[in-house]
């Protein structure tokens, strides 16, 4: 990654210990509301600035990550919510329709390898 930051060496040797990993990411795209809360009145002129994303996606995937790590913790899964690897896995192109993805590690081990992160 071009910004390559100190929290992306520690989460990666997170990702190593973790057994599986979930990607989910958002899709490009508006719910053609007209609702403003991106900051344009409309739809048609917010897809004139592809740098906004529109808010319904993004809440979506906020949900379904919160709902994903329910499931895990209830199964006794450890996990944590991750950006870097999200971030690489778009770098990577392997969400091609996703312009915003996050991670969920997910680990079976004696002690969660996301407690205790320096």
């Amino acid at each position: 990654l071009k910004n390559q930051r100190a929290s992306f060496a520690r989460d990666a040797g997170n990702i190593r210990q973790s057994q599986a990993v979930v990607l989910l990411g958002s899709r490009k795209g508006e719910q053609e509301l007209n609702c403003g809360y991106c900051g344009f009145p409309t739809c048609a002129e917010k897809r004139q600035n592809l740098v906004v994303p529109c808010v319904f996606p993004v809440t979506d995937l906020g949900i379904a990550l919160g709902s994903a790590c329910a499931v895990a913790a209830d199964c006794r899964v450890d996990n944590r919510v991750m950006y870097t690897a999200g971030m690489a896995a778009l770098e990577l192109g392997w969400l091609k329709e996703c312009f915003y993805a996050l991670s969920i590690p997910l680990s079976i081990t004696g002690k969660s390898p996301y407690f205790d992160r320096k």
